[in-house]
Protein backbone atom coordinates (compact mmCIF):
# COMPACT_ATOMS: atom_id res chain seq x y z
CA UNK A 1 0.00 0.00 0.00
CA UNK A 2 1.36 3.38 -0.94
CA UNK A 3 1.03 5.86 2.18
CA UNK A 4 2.20 9.44 2.04
CA UNK A 5 2.85 11.76 5.30
CA UNK A 6 2.01 15.41 5.80
CA UNK A 7 4.67 17.62 7.29
CA UNK A 8 5.69 20.99 8.34
CA UNK A 9 8.05 23.03 5.72
CA UNK A 10 11.70 22.63 6.36
CA UNK A 11 11.50 19.13 8.52
CA UNK A 12 11.24 16.31 5.69
CA UNK A 13 14.35 15.56 6.89
CA UNK A 14 13.88 14.76 10.50
CA UNK A 15 10.66 13.52 9.49
CA UNK A 16 12.40 11.16 7.07
CA UNK A 17 14.77 9.91 9.44
CA UNK A 18 12.12 9.45 12.39
CA UNK A 19 10.34 7.10 9.54
CA UNK A 20 13.49 4.92 8.79
CA UNK A 21 14.29 4.82 12.38
CA UNK A 22 11.07 3.69 13.28
CA UNK A 23 10.37 1.09 11.00
CA UNK A 24 13.68 1.02 8.43
CA UNK A 25 14.52 -2.47 9.81
CA UNK A 26 11.23 -4.26 10.09
CA UNK A 27 10.90 -5.18 6.15
CA UNK A 28 7.79 -3.34 5.75
CA UNK A 29 9.01 -0.17 4.86
CA UNK A 30 10.21 0.40 1.10
CA UNK A 31 10.80 3.14 -1.40
CA UNK A 32 10.75 6.60 0.84
CA UNK A 33 10.47 9.57 -1.69
CA UNK A 34 10.62 13.13 -0.29
CA UNK A 35 8.82 16.20 -1.57
CA UNK A 36 8.27 19.24 -0.23
CA UNK A 37 6.37 18.73 3.13
CA UNK A 38 5.40 15.33 2.02
CA UNK A 39 7.16 11.86 2.11
CA UNK A 40 5.93 8.99 -0.06
CA UNK A 41 6.16 5.68 0.84
CA UNK A 42 5.20 1.86 0.76
CA UNK A 43 4.29 0.30 3.82
CA UNK A 44 2.95 -3.25 4.31
CA UNK A 45 2.55 -3.48 8.03
CA UNK A 46 -0.83 -2.42 9.95
CA UNK A 47 -1.47 1.41 9.07
CA UNK A 48 -2.06 1.98 12.61
CA UNK A 49 1.34 1.55 13.12
CA UNK A 50 2.02 4.92 11.37
CA UNK A 51 -0.04 6.94 13.40
CA UNK A 52 2.57 6.89 16.19
CA UNK A 53 4.54 9.36 13.92
CA UNK A 54 5.25 12.59 15.70
CA UNK A 55 6.39 14.77 13.07
CA UNK A 56 3.46 14.14 10.98
CA UNK A 57 0.79 16.28 10.29
CA UNK A 58 -1.05 13.60 8.95
CA UNK A 59 -1.28 10.56 7.23
CA UNK A 60 -3.02 9.47 3.76
CA UNK A 61 -3.65 6.30 2.61
CA UNK A 62 -2.29 7.15 -1.69
CA UNK A 63 -5.51 5.79 -3.98
CA UNK A 64 -3.71 7.26 -7.57
CA UNK A 65 -0.67 9.18 -7.91
CA UNK A 66 -0.49 11.02 -10.92
CA UNK A 67 3.46 12.19 -11.47
CA UNK A 68 3.29 13.81 -15.06
CA UNK A 69 0.09 16.65 -14.55
CA UNK A 70 0.75 19.35 -16.84
CA UNK A 71 -1.12 23.17 -16.53
CA UNK A 72 -4.08 22.23 -18.75
CA UNK A 73 -7.42 21.38 -18.22
CA UNK A 74 -6.70 18.07 -19.83
CA UNK A 75 -4.57 16.99 -16.87
CA UNK A 76 -7.71 17.18 -14.79
CA UNK A 77 -9.29 14.44 -16.96
CA UNK A 78 -6.71 11.89 -16.59
CA UNK A 79 -6.85 12.62 -12.62
CA UNK A 80 -10.74 11.90 -12.52
CA UNK A 81 -9.92 8.82 -15.46
CA UNK A 82 -7.62 7.12 -12.61
CA UNK A 83 -9.79 7.15 -9.88
CA UNK A 84 -12.19 4.30 -12.36
CA UNK A 85 -10.03 1.78 -11.34
CA UNK A 86 -8.60 1.30 -7.69
CA UNK A 87 -8.51 -1.82 -5.23
CA UNK A 88 -11.68 -0.89 -3.32
CA UNK A 89 -11.16 -4.01 -0.74
CA UNK A 90 -7.66 -2.94 0.27
CA UNK A 91 -8.65 0.58 0.66
CA UNK A 92 -11.13 -0.68 3.11
CA UNK A 93 -9.37 -3.24 4.99
CA UNK A 94 -6.67 -0.19 5.58
CA UNK A 95 -9.57 2.10 6.92
CA UNK A 96 -10.54 -0.56 8.81
CA UNK A 97 -7.53 -1.26 10.76
CA UNK A 98 -7.28 2.52 12.15
CA UNK A 99 -10.59 2.29 12.93
CA UNK A 100 -12.20 4.45 10.01
CA UNK A 101 -15.29 1.72 9.32
CA UNK A 102 -16.44 1.74 5.30
CA UNK A 103 -20.17 1.19 5.03
CA UNK A 104 -21.80 -0.49 1.70
CA UNK A 105 -23.36 2.95 1.50
CA UNK A 106 -19.78 4.36 1.42
CA UNK A 107 -20.20 8.45 1.88
CA UNK A 108 -17.05 10.80 1.13
CA UNK A 109 -16.28 14.68 1.03
CA UNK A 110 -13.52 16.06 -1.15
CA UNK A 111 -10.78 18.60 0.13
CA UNK A 112 -9.05 20.03 -2.68
CA UNK A 113 -5.17 21.42 -2.65
CA UNK A 114 -3.43 23.42 -5.49
CA UNK A 115 -0.09 24.74 -5.80
CA UNK A 116 1.58 26.74 -9.20
CA UNK A 117 -0.20 28.30 -12.33
CA UNK A 118 -3.02 25.87 -13.97
CA UNK A 119 -5.63 26.36 -16.60
CA UNK A 120 -8.11 25.43 -13.63
CA UNK A 121 -9.05 26.31 -10.37
CA UNK A 122 -9.19 24.58 -6.78
CA UNK A 123 -12.96 24.14 -7.27
CA UNK A 124 -12.40 22.34 -10.64
CA UNK A 125 -10.30 19.79 -9.65
CA UNK A 126 -12.54 19.15 -6.22
CA UNK A 127 -16.08 18.92 -9.03
CA UNK A 128 -14.04 16.28 -11.06
CA UNK A 129 -13.15 14.02 -8.26
CA UNK A 130 -16.53 14.43 -6.97
CA UNK A 131 -17.91 13.17 -10.00
CA UNK A 132 -15.50 10.74 -10.55
CA UNK A 133 -16.36 9.17 -7.03
CA UNK A 134 -20.13 9.63 -7.25
CA UNK A 135 -19.77 7.70 -10.81
CA UNK A 136 -18.56 4.54 -8.79
CA UNK A 137 -21.75 4.54 -6.66
CA UNK A 138 -20.22 6.69 -3.72
CA UNK A 139 -22.39 9.31 -2.13
CA UNK A 140 -21.61 12.76 -1.56
CA UNK A 141 -21.94 14.01 2.29
CA UNK A 142 -20.41 16.77 4.43
CA UNK A 143 -20.66 14.86 7.87
CA UNK A 144 -18.10 13.48 10.02
CA UNK A 145 -18.44 10.51 9.25
CA UNK A 146 -17.84 10.83 5.50
CA UNK A 147 -14.31 9.68 4.24
CA UNK A 148 -12.14 12.72 3.91
CA UNK A 149 -10.88 12.13 0.48
CA UNK A 150 -8.26 14.69 -0.38
CA UNK A 151 -7.13 15.77 -3.86
CA UNK A 152 -4.30 17.63 -4.33
CA UNK A 153 -2.28 18.98 -7.71
CA UNK A 154 1.29 20.26 -6.18
CA UNK A 155 4.42 20.71 -9.05
CA UNK A 156 4.18 17.69 -11.63
CA UNK A 157 2.52 15.59 -9.36
CA UNK A 158 -1.22 14.79 -8.28
CA UNK A 159 -2.74 12.88 -5.68
CA UNK A 160 -6.24 11.58 -4.76
CA UNK A 161 -5.56 10.16 -0.79
CA UNK A 162 -7.90 9.01 1.90
CA UNK A 163 -6.82 10.69 5.01
CA UNK A 164 -6.17 8.33 7.74
CA UNK A 165 -5.58 10.50 10.74
CA UNK A 166 -7.66 12.66 13.39
CA UNK A 167 -6.79 15.75 14.20
CA UNK A 168 -5.11 14.75 17.45
CA UNK A 169 -2.18 13.07 14.87
CA UNK A 170 -0.89 16.67 15.08
CA UNK A 171 -2.39 18.44 17.79
CA UNK A 172 -1.80 16.21 20.32
CA UNK A 173 -4.36 14.78 23.41
CA UNK A 174 -2.29 16.52 26.19
CA UNK A 175 -2.81 20.09 25.06
CA UNK A 176 -5.75 20.81 27.22
CA UNK A 177 -3.84 24.34 28.13
CA UNK A 178 -2.85 26.61 25.40
CA UNK A 179 -1.69 30.16 25.38
CA UNK A 180 -1.34 32.58 22.34
CA UNK A 181 1.30 31.44 19.30
CA UNK A 182 2.14 28.13 21.23
CA UNK A 183 4.31 25.61 19.04
CA UNK A 184 2.82 22.79 16.94
CA UNK A 185 3.68 19.41 19.16
CA UNK A 186 5.04 18.21 15.57
CA UNK A 187 7.90 21.10 15.32
CA UNK A 188 8.82 21.10 19.20
CA UNK A 189 8.84 17.30 18.49
CA UNK A 190 11.41 17.78 15.51
CA UNK A 191 13.68 20.22 17.93
CA UNK A 192 13.57 17.38 20.69
CA UNK A 193 14.73 15.07 18.26
CA UNK A 194 17.53 17.27 17.05
CA UNK A 195 18.72 17.69 20.50
CA UNK A 196 19.81 13.73 20.23
CA UNK A 197 18.08 12.96 23.43
CA UNK A 198 19.38 10.36 25.92
CA UNK A 199 18.28 8.72 29.33
CA UNK A 200 20.52 10.52 31.74
CA UNK A 201 19.76 13.82 30.11
CA UNK A 202 18.74 16.98 32.38
CA UNK A 203 16.95 19.03 29.75
CA UNK A 204 16.26 22.59 30.05
CA UNK A 205 13.18 24.63 28.16
CA UNK A 206 13.93 27.89 29.85
CA UNK A 207 11.12 29.63 27.38
CA UNK A 208 8.59 26.40 28.18
CA UNK A 209 5.25 28.15 27.29
CA UNK A 210 2.76 25.89 27.60
CA UNK A 211 5.24 23.07 28.04
CA UNK A 212 4.86 21.79 24.59
CA UNK A 213 9.10 21.36 24.38
CA UNK A 214 9.26 19.70 27.35
CA UNK A 215 5.95 17.39 27.32
CA UNK A 216 7.84 16.02 23.84
CA UNK A 217 10.90 15.39 25.22
CA UNK A 218 8.93 13.39 27.82
CA UNK A 219 7.06 11.28 25.78
CA UNK A 220 10.08 10.26 24.03
CA UNK A 221 11.43 8.42 26.66
CA UNK A 222 14.09 8.04 29.74
CA UNK A 223 15.62 10.88 31.47
CA UNK A 224 17.05 12.26 34.46
CA UNK A 225 15.41 15.53 35.27
CA UNK A 226 13.15 17.63 33.17
CA UNK A 227 13.32 22.01 33.88
CA UNK A 228 11.14 24.27 32.35
CA UNK A 229 10.66 28.23 33.07
CA UNK A 230 8.62 31.22 32.11
CA UNK A 231 8.50 34.48 32.72
CA UNK A 232 5.01 34.30 32.64
CA UNK A 233 2.79 33.16 35.15
CA UNK A 234 0.10 32.00 32.41
CA UNK A 235 2.45 30.28 30.47
CA UNK A 236 3.55 28.23 33.76
CA UNK A 237 0.02 27.39 34.99
CA UNK A 238 -0.53 26.16 31.27
CA UNK A 239 2.27 23.69 31.77
CA UNK A 240 1.19 22.55 34.72
CA UNK A 241 -2.19 21.86 33.42
CA UNK A 242 -0.94 19.88 30.36
CA UNK A 243 1.07 17.73 32.22
CA UNK A 244 -0.98 17.05 34.49
CA UNK A 245 0.42 14.49 37.48
CA UNK A 246 2.26 12.91 34.57
CA UNK A 247 6.01 12.76 33.78
CA UNK A 248 8.86 13.40 37.23
CA UNK A 249 11.43 14.31 37.75
CA UNK A 250 10.50 17.84 37.17
CA UNK A 251 10.38 21.46 38.19
CA UNK A 252 8.85 24.40 36.53
CA UNK A 253 9.70 27.60 37.61
CA UNK A 254 9.07 31.44 37.09
CA UNK A 255 11.98 33.43 36.14
CA UNK A 256 14.05 35.44 33.65
CA UNK A 257 15.93 33.64 31.59
CA UNK A 258 18.53 36.34 31.53
CA UNK A 259 19.43 35.29 35.04
CA UNK A 260 18.84 31.22 35.15
CA UNK A 261 19.52 30.59 39.15
CA UNK A 262 21.21 27.60 37.76
CA UNK A 263 24.67 26.10 38.71
CA UNK A 264 27.14 26.66 35.95
CA UNK A 265 27.73 23.20 33.72
CA UNK A 266 24.63 21.65 34.99
CA UNK A 267 22.76 20.98 31.84
CA UNK A 268 22.79 18.45 29.03
CA UNK A 269 20.30 19.67 26.67
CA UNK A 270 18.31 22.93 26.19
CA UNK A 271 15.86 23.69 23.44
CA UNK A 272 14.27 26.34 23.57
CA UNK A 273 11.50 28.42 21.41
CA UNK A 274 12.96 31.98 21.36
CA UNK A 275 10.74 34.78 21.43
CA UNK A 276 9.88 36.34 17.93
CA UNK A 277 10.28 39.89 16.53
CA UNK A 278 6.13 40.50 16.96
CA UNK A 279 5.99 39.26 20.75
CA UNK A 280 8.64 42.45 21.63
CA UNK A 281 8.46 44.52 18.96
CA UNK A 282 10.99 46.41 19.93
CA UNK A 283 14.55 45.52 18.42
CA UNK A 284 17.26 47.02 20.80
CA UNK A 285 15.07 44.58 23.69
CA UNK A 286 14.97 41.81 21.48
CA UNK A 287 18.73 42.08 21.00
CA UNK A 288 19.05 42.69 24.58
CA UNK A 289 17.40 39.39 25.77
CA UNK A 290 18.99 37.43 23.04
CA UNK A 291 22.16 38.64 24.15
CA UNK A 292 22.32 38.01 27.86
CA UNK A 293 19.75 34.85 27.70
CA UNK A 294 22.39 32.74 25.60
CA UNK A 295 25.17 33.97 27.53
CA UNK A 296 23.07 31.98 30.83
CA UNK A 297 22.41 28.98 27.84
CA UNK A 298 26.33 28.82 27.24
CA UNK A 299 27.27 28.81 31.42
CA UNK A 300 24.61 26.65 32.56
CA UNK A 301 24.78 24.06 29.04
CA UNK A 302 27.59 21.34 29.89
CA UNK A 303 30.52 20.89 27.67
CA UNK A 304 29.47 18.26 25.58
CA UNK A 305 25.90 19.33 25.61
CA UNK A 306 23.31 19.95 22.48
CA UNK A 307 21.30 23.67 22.52
CA UNK A 308 18.44 23.30 20.13
CA UNK A 309 16.77 26.93 19.27
CA UNK A 310 14.29 28.21 17.24
CA UNK A 311 14.18 31.69 16.31
CA UNK A 312 12.55 34.23 13.36
CA UNK A 313 15.30 36.80 13.92
CA UNK A 314 17.95 34.57 12.62
CA UNK A 315 20.40 38.20 12.17
CA UNK A 316 19.61 39.14 15.67
CA UNK A 317 20.87 34.73 16.90
CA UNK A 318 23.20 35.37 14.47
CA UNK A 319 25.41 38.54 15.62
CA UNK A 320 25.13 37.69 19.35
CA UNK A 321 26.46 33.93 18.39
CA UNK A 322 29.47 35.63 16.80
CA UNK A 323 29.86 37.39 19.81
CA UNK A 324 29.99 33.93 21.89
CA UNK A 325 33.05 32.85 19.56
CA UNK A 326 33.17 29.24 21.21
CA UNK A 327 29.46 28.36 20.07
CA UNK A 328 29.54 27.01 17.20
CA UNK A 329 26.31 26.37 14.84
CA UNK A 330 26.58 22.63 13.51
CA UNK A 331 23.24 22.52 11.76
CA UNK A 332 20.55 25.58 10.99
CA UNK A 333 17.47 24.13 9.37
CA UNK A 334 14.70 26.57 7.02
CA UNK A 335 10.93 26.11 9.08
CA UNK A 336 7.51 27.17 8.27
CA UNK A 337 6.09 28.01 11.77
CA UNK A 338 2.55 29.41 11.68
CA UNK A 339 2.92 30.79 8.05
CA UNK A 340 6.56 32.69 9.01
CA UNK A 341 9.91 31.87 8.09
CA UNK A 342 11.88 30.48 10.98
CA UNK A 343 14.93 28.58 11.69
CA UNK A 344 15.99 25.80 13.92
CA UNK A 345 19.78 25.94 15.07
CA UNK A 346 21.49 22.86 16.40
CA UNK A 347 24.53 24.69 18.92
CA UNK A 348 27.12 23.07 20.34
CA UNK A 349 30.38 24.33 22.08
CA UNK A 350 32.83 24.66 19.20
Amino acid sequence: MLYSIIVSAGLENVAREELSERFGNTGHLKNLERKPQRLIFQYTGNPRELLSLRTAEHLFLILKQMPKMTRSRSSLAALSGSLTHFNFKEMSECCRQVGINIRKRTLFHVTSRLSGKRNFRRIDLQRVVEQALLKRGWHLNSGRSALDVWAEVHGNDGYISVRLSGNDMAQRPYKQAHIPASLKPTVAYSMVRLSRPHPTDVFLDAMCGAGTILLERALMGRYDYLIGGDVSMDALNATVANFGRKHRPRQFFQWDARKLPMQQDSVDKIVCNLPFGETIGNLPQLTNLYRYTLREFARVLKPRGRMVLLTSQRTTLDDELERLHFLDVRQRLTVDVRGKKAWIYLIRFA
